[in-house]
């Protein structure tokens, strides 16, 4: 017997307001210290970003991990930059 498929939920029913949210923090902190990865840890974080596509569902738990370690590392990097 087939499973039945799970229904999607209506867009009136998404909350936009705290995806966007959540998305504009992580690219805000990416983008605060984005001079301070490096080559390979920018590409990672373009790779990880554009597989998410705004739901860190779509990532695995250690792709999640890795993408919030950059994030993290990058804001780091801009707020030590700020207080200089």
């Amino acid at each position: 017997m087939a499973e039945s498929r799970r229904r999607l939920p209506q867009a009136r029913e998404i909350p936009w307001t705290e995806l966007r949210s959540r998305a504009i923090v992580m690219f805000l902190m990416l983008r605060a210290g984005w001079s301070e990865l490096t080559a390979d840890e920018r590409d990672d974080a373009r790779r990880l970003v554009s597989k998410s596509r705004g739901n860190p569902r779509n990532l695995s738990k250690q792709e999640t991990r890795r993408l919030g370690a950059l994030a993290g590392r990058a804001a780091r990097a801009a707020v030590g930059a700020r207080k200089r």
